[in-house]
C-alpha cells in the first residue's frame, strides 16, 4: 500500500523559501531583511536619479536657448542673402526681406529691416560708419568719397528677434529671454 508520513506540519518540516523569515523571531527577521541585497541597485537609483536630472536640466536648457539663437542668426542670414542677391526696390523690397527671414526658419521671429543708409567702412572693416546722404551717396551723386579715398556704399541692417521659453524656470535667468541677431549688408 501507499505510505503515507506522519509529519506534516509546518513546525515539523525544515524551513525554506519565502516562509523561512515568518517563521524566524522578530530580531532574526530585521535581521534577514538587512542582509538582503536584493533591490538595492534600484534604492540608489531612485535616490541618485532627481539629483541627476536636476543637474542635467539646466545643460539642456542651454544647449535648446543656443540652439534657439542659431536658428535666429540663419533667418537672418537668409534675409541678408536675399537683399544681396536681388536689387533695392523700395515698394516691396521690405516686406520680401522680411518674407525670407520668416520663411527661413519654423519658430516666430520678428524681422525688421532698416531704410537703405549710406555708409562708408571704418577704418578696421569691422563697422560701417554713416557718410552721405541716400541721395547723395558717392561722389557721382554729389557726395562725398570715404576717409580712405574709396566710393561709399548703400547699406541696410537687418534683424530679427524671437523669445525663447526656458524648459524649467530658473529663478536666476527667469523664464524667457529674447534672443536677436542683426546682419548690415551692402545692397550697391
Amino acid at each position: 500500500m501507499f505510505y503515507r508520513p506522519r509529519n506534516l506540519h509546518l513546525c515539523d518540516r525544515p524551513l525554506s523559501g519565502r516562509l523561512t523569515p515568518m517563521r524566524r523571531p522578530r530580531r532574526a527577521w530585521i535581521g534577514a531583511l538587512v542582509r538582503d541585497r536584493r533591490g538595492m541597485s534600484a534604492v540608489e537609483f531612485g535616490l541618485a536619479a532627481p539629483i541627476f536630472l536636476a543637474a542635467l536640466s539646466p545643460v539642456i536648457d542651454i544647449g535648446l536657448a543656443f540652439s534657439h539663437q542659431i536658428r535666429v542668426n540663419q533667418a537672418v542670414e537668409a534675409g541678408a542673402q536675399y537683399a544681396s542677391m536681388n536689387p533695392y526696390n523700395p515698394s516691396t523690397w521690405s516686406s520680401n526681406i522680411s518674407s525670407a527671414v520668416t520663411n527661413a526658419t519654423t519658430m516666430s521671429v520678428n524681422p525688421n529691416v532698416g531704410a537703405q543708409t549710406c555708409g562708408c567702412p571704418n577704418d578696421g572693416n569691422t563697422a560701417i560708419v554713416s557718410h552721405d546722404t541716400a541721395t547723395t551717396c558717392g561722389t557721382q551723386n554729389g557726395g562725398t568719397a570715404c576717409s580712405d579715398g574709396s566710393q561709399p556704399g548703400y547699406y541696410v541692417t537687418i534683424s530679427a528677434t524671437s523669445t525663447y521659453t526656458s524648459v524649467m524656470p530658473y529663478s536666476i535667468l527667469g523664464s524667457s529671454r529674447t534672443l536677436s541677431s542683426q546682419a548690415v549688408v551692402r545692397i550697391q
